[in-house]
């Protein structure tokens, strides 16, 4: 087995998460993006960008809930 291998399971796996979005258990719905796993997602709440994007939602939460941004 090389390092290359096309059917190893880590491989495949590796396609599929590339591939786009898997099941949406780890979403931000205010940033709307998608992480792969906790670790992400924990990572992604901390962000500056996320931070902003509450701070936002905080002044004015019926702008953004009805879609008027």
């Amino acid at each position: 087995m090389g390092k290359n291998d096309f059917l190893t399971p880590k491989a495949i796996a590796n396609r599929i998460k590339a591939k786009g979005l898997q099941m949406l258990r780890w979403y931000c719905q205010m940033c709307q993006k998608q992480c792969r796993d906790e670790n992400g997602f924990k990572c992604h709440c901390m962000s500056e960008s996320h931070q902003r994007q509450m701070l936002i939602f905080g002044e004015n939460p019926n702008r953004i809930v009805e879609g008027l941004l």
